[in-house]
């Protein structure tokens, strides 16, 4: 099994009101409103669309390291644990123990 790097772009759009005496004072406003995405409250309905770029994570690791990622990997008995849900594709390992 290898291990990859997936960097995550997330796009979400959503309408907002900004109040100002110009189209120039309002387009420095949503610059700072842009600098701090807290002032905005995104939520799942903003959502609109992602992308995935992923690479391989083992170009520069030594032989050391990809064996250790394959040692932690031993414990899935099959590839029917990739079809669970409860499979951490992250971790790669079962999450159902940590359920309580």
């Amino acid at each position: 099994m290898k291990k990859y790097d997936v960097t995550l772009t997330g796009h979400y759009k959503k309408t907002i009101a900004v109040y100002a005496k110009s189209p120039e004072q309002a387009a420095e406003k949503v610059r700072i409103i842009l600098c701090n995405t807290d002032l905005i409250d995104f939520s799942d309905e903003d959502f609109d669309y992602g992308e995935a770029d992923i690479q391989e994570a083992d170009e520069d690791r030594t032989a050391e390291n990809r064996a250790d990622d394959e040692c932690e990997n031993e414990n899935i008995e099959d590839d029917c644990c990739w079809e669970c849900p409860y499979f951490c594709p992250v971790r790669g390992e079962c999450r159902l123990e940590d359920e309580d």
